[in-house]
């Protein structure tokens, strides 16, 4: 198991040697993993049970029974996706052009090789044009290899040759992306990729790891709220939900591998994923095939992010740009099965960085957001007095409180607490300060409907030029507001500690949300 052998507890302040437990057996056992004196956890060699992953260790001291300490050791399965594989290789897994080698071949870069294509029969590897073609430098025929180049990895595959992509401007340029998806294709070398489909860890959870499985070969459509998953390099099997749609974003690519960044890039109507902490994807993850939790239906390719969002190409439009490029046209699709769930059982995570490769340094999780300034509370506090009474007067209404905006970090909100359908709607603005809406026991939040989405997409498209234009501002999208999930908002994705122009809580109707975060990297 992939769980950390040598991890090591301590019992502090009991001033006498203790007693250790696991899940309550002195000392553990083979199902729950053991505990030596000195505190060192050893995992055991499988789960238990699917789901049961989570041991309780605790330490009593002998000399006093009442003293106590507690911790816990999360098992996950081991990451098979970084590995060399034995031919036919499945996909989700690492690889690389065999000439992403940094310059004096101190590292390498690579990605995920995704998914499987089939296009009149001839079969192709999916993944970034980054991922196979060497940050953009790459000529047709050139090698694939898994899991990597042979400067960083003994005795690799080639898997497959590259054939064709997309990702422009071209490198030392920077503009819109002509054909809006950093994608490419590779076709495969005879015998050497499972031809069912096949991607790691997308399949049944064991005893000690998670079943292969190929994708539905149903894809399905991006919308905001979507629960979905994928199996990459670095993170392995990760789950997660679509945080926005329909979204502008600017991304920055490397030079060449592990070089400065040499262009930036932009992308119209991509899928943001919620990445809080990396725990979705990481650089070395691009080129991941995301797929819905529920069905394993395809519906993006991963090729971006920060430590807090991933950026994906919708397949459909991955798909389109293949079909317009084939002469004579010839529409691919992605190889793979019948519906089926993902487990979303946790796998270990592998270092992003060089030497192992990735196409971007690993950046850090960002600090927590700061608590209200005195002067905001004030400000918010203000329009809760003026308006609290003629609020409260609705008998849906429970409560109104000062509290920090969702939507907009830094800012305060009036947070209105319903349990009902209120006689008017809470306009999202009172006094000139954001409102949250808290829905008391009605489950979750009334949903927005398809013509709420097209309206919030009008008033995206009607600004996103402007505010892209502006200092800081790096992506537009179409989210679900996090201060009143009942309603939409247009997303701005704003660059972490670089000055950016007011942005307004409303625009024509809609509210806005402000996502901070370091610039978008191709991963």
């Amino acid at each position: 198991m992939a769980l950390s052998n040598t991890q090591t507890y301590a019992a502090s302040g009991t001033g006498t040697p203790v007693d250790w437990s696991v899940n309550g057996v002195l000392g553990g056992n083979a199902s729950v993993g053991t505990i030596t004196a000195q505190g060192i956890y050893t995992a055991p060699a499988s789960f238990p049970g699917i789901g049961l992953n989570t041991f309780a260790i605790t330490a009593t001291s002998k000399a006093n029974s009442a003293v106590t300490a507690a911790a816990s050791a999360t098992a996950v399965y081991p990451n098979d996706t970084s590995t060399a594989q034995t031919a036919p290789v499945k996909l989700g897994t690492s690889g690389s052009n065999v000439n992403s080698v940094a310059a004096g071949a101190t590292a390498c870069c690579v990605g995920t090789l995704g998914a499987l294509m089939n296009r009149s029969g001839t079969l192709f590897v999916l993944s970034n044009q980054h991922v196979l073609t060497n940050g953009g430098a790459g000529t047709v025929g050139d090698a694939i290899n898994q899991p990597g180049p042979a400067a960083c990895f003994a005795g690799p595959n080639v898997v497959a040759n590259f054939s064709e992509g997309f990702v422009e401007p071209l490198s030392g340029t920077t503009g819109p992306a002509t054909d809006n998806v950093d994608a490419a294709l590779a076709q495969v070398a005879a015998g050497q990729v499972d031809t069912t489909g096949s991607i790691l860890d997308l399949g049944v959870g064991g005893a000690n790891s998670i079943a292969s499985a190929p994708p539905s070969s149903t894809t399905a459509p991006e919308s905001v709220g979507l629960n979905i998953a994928k199996s990459g390099r670095t993170t392995g099997l990760t789950c997660s939900t679509v945080s926005s749609i329909l979204t502008t974003v600017t991304v920055d690519y490397d030079s060449t591998c592990g070089g400065p960044v040499g262009f930036s890039s932009t992308f119209t109507n991509q899928i943001i994923v919620d990445n809080t902490g990396g725990s979705f994807a990481s650089p070395g993850d691009s080129g991941a095939l995301i797929v819905t939790r529920d069905q394993a239906r395809p519906v993006g390719l991963l090729f971006a992010g920060t430590s807090t969002t991933a950026v994906a190409n919708p397949i459909r439009d991955v798909i389109s740009a293949f079909t317009i490029q084939s002469v004579p046209k010839q529409i691919p699709g992605i190889v793979g099965g019948a519906d089926h769930a993902v487990s979303c059982a946790p796998a270990a995570t592998v270092p992003s960085g060089n030497p192992n490769g990735t196409f971007s340094t690993l950046v850090p999780a960002l600090a927590k957001v700061a608590k209200l300034s005195t002067a905001e509370q004030k400000r918010v506090d203000r329009a809760r007095q003026a308006q609290e009474l003629l609020l409260t007067l609705d008998p849906m209404v429970n409560s109104v409180a000062v509290a920090a905006s969702e939507d907009a970090p830094g800012e305060g909100a009036l947070e209105i607490h319903v349990s009902g359908a209120t006689q008017n709607p809470i306009p999202p603005l009172i006094n000139g300060v954001r409102t949250k809406v808290i829905f008391e026991g009605l489950g979750p939040a009334p949903a927005f409907t398809q013509i709420d989405v097209d309206h919030a997409r009008t008033v995206k498209e009607t600004h996103v030029a402007s505010l892209l234009g502006q200092p800081g501002i790096q992506g537009v999208g179409v989210s679900a507001s996090k201060d009143n999930p009942a309603e939409t908002a247009v997303v701005i994705y704003v660059i972490k500690g670089m000055t950016h122009p007011s942005i307004p809580a409303v625009l024509d109707g809609v509210r806005t949300q402000i996502v901070e975060g370091e610039r978008f990297r191709a991963f």
